[in-house]
């Protein structure tokens, strides 16, 4: 059974450690078995250091949605998408192409959004340097 995943949280909730978790538990962590589709990588130079540049976030955006549906027409049996996804439209594309491609498709909440202590954790533990203001107000924004 092909299988797709939408990943929502905040920043630093565990979202990309949930996936590897996922791809572990799913297919054994074998590489030609998933594919992880997330908006971050493309933020990565060749050195491998990430450089949030938000004007470069729609680009990004478009170019990671053509390589999720890329793995879906590749038939790869378990393709995530791993952004925070904060607001309903932003995985909409997601999940309509996954299903199109006859993928069972499952949206799942990584952590807790509005729980405030657990906000002020992510700030601490995110691995981009989005402040507790920004995880805040993305907490405020998130749409069920």
């Amino acid at each position: 059974m092909k299988q797709a995943f939408i990943l929502r949280g905040l920043p630093g909730s565990g979202k990309t450690h949930y996936a590897y978790a996922l791809a572990d538990e799913l297919v054994a962590g074998d590489e030609t078995q998933f594919i992880i589709c997330s908006t971050d990588d493309y933020f990565h130079n060749e050195q491998g250091e990430y450089h949030f540049e938000k004007f470069r976030l729609p680009e990004y955006h478009n170019l990671n949605l053509a390589r999720f549906i890329n793995a879906l027409a590749e038939g790869i049996p378990l393709v995530i998408a791993d952004n925070t996804n904060i607001k309903r439209w932003e995985f909409v594309a997601y999940t309509s192409a996954a299903q199109a491609m006859g993928y069972q498709v499952k949206e799942v909440i990584v952590g807790e959004v509005k729980d405030k202590s657990m906000q002020h954790l992510y700030a601490k533990r995110n691995t981009h340097g989005v402040a507790l203001r920004t995880i805040s107000k993305m907490a405020y924004m998130f749409e069920w």
